[in-house]
């Protein structure tokens, strides 16, 4: 078997409710399910039953200004900016929700077998792509909108794809290089894994296929991972930006559904293979 080291694990990184903020990590465990406790769970809008996704900013843009801490119970507290922590099942929590957005929201840890969200579909940022597979989208407020999300009921989980999610340093270089005056941040694509490597470019695009060792885990990667809205909110101290969309179109748009459609695309998913534990700083071996 041979063995290529790729990088190093700068950065670990687990959401306890979808589309919320989350924690960074020194040491994490790997399941079949992936980082074990990412995304947990998530809210679902009590109006139209469907997944809340921040991939409707108008609607639910203030997610980013929430946080999901892992309790020491194994379960989730979300922290709001007020400085207010409220654990997941008081509940005070979704009454709290509620009042932040304005809407009626509950807290699941099942996504219901037909879950959906809310994604508005920017073709202007996504080099006038059209919808994935030749879905249908709608005009809401005034915005194209699709239906995302369908694998989470089948899968049981709030994934939208792959299990795990890794970026890594150099295709936060790469975007840079094209528009200095963006801040492109490995944390703004919000994977679990964040790999420092010394290429130049895309380079885990080309880990599609392939196989990765880290620790005791070991990963298959998937396929590389259209990007969406979400790369362009405000979250923490990165601001909004819509040309960092727009520079991954212009830059790395990939056919990566197999369809002649080309998406603009940034890191890649992977399913575990090997479970255990990883470390900030274990290597990131290519093994074939």
């Amino acid at each position: 078997m041979s063995e290529i080291v790729v990088g190093r694990v700068s950065s670990i990184l687990r959401y306890p409710l979808k589309s919320m903020l989350g924690e960074q990590l020194e040491t994490v465990a790997f399941d079949q399910r992936g980082v074990v406790g990412d995304r947990r769970y998530a809210l679902i809008d009590d109006e139209t039953g469907k997944v809340v996704s921040v991939k409707r900013p108008r609607w639910w843009g203030r997610m980013f200004e929430l946080t999901g801490h892992t309790s020491g119970d194994g379960g989730a507290v979300v922290s709001f900016p007020d400085g207010e922590t409220v654990a997941v099942g008081d509940p005070k929590l979704s009454v709290r929700l509620g009042e932040f957005f304005g809407r009626p929201v509950t807290v699941a840890d099942t996504p219901p077998p037909d879950a959906r969200f809310d994604e508005i579909w920017v073709r202007e940022l996504k080099g006038g792509a059209e919808p994935y597979f030749g879905m249908e989208s709608r005009t809401e407020d005034g915005e194209e909108m699709i239906d995302g999300g369908a694998f989470m009921g089948p899968a049981g989980n709030f994934f939208n794809f792959g299990a795990v999610h890794l970026v890594t340093s150099s295709t936060v270089r790469e975007l840079t290089r094209h528009a200095p005056q963006s801040r492109f941040d490995a944390h703004r694509f919000r994977p679990n894994v964040v790999v420092d490597t010394d290429d130049d470019g895309f380079v885990e695009t080309e880990w599609q296929g392939r196989t990765l060792q880290i620790g005791p885990v070991r990963l298959r990667v998937s396929f590389t991972v259209p990007r969406c809205v979400m790369t362009t909110l405000a979250q923490g101290d990165l601001p909004a930006d819509r040309d960092v969309l727009r520079t991954i179109a212009a830059t790395n748009s990939v056919d990566v559904l197999q369809t002649g459609t080309l998406y603009p695309c940034a890191g890649v998913y992977a399913d575990v293979l090997a479970e255990g534990e990883i470390r900030r700083g274990d290597p990131v071996r290519i093994i074939d």
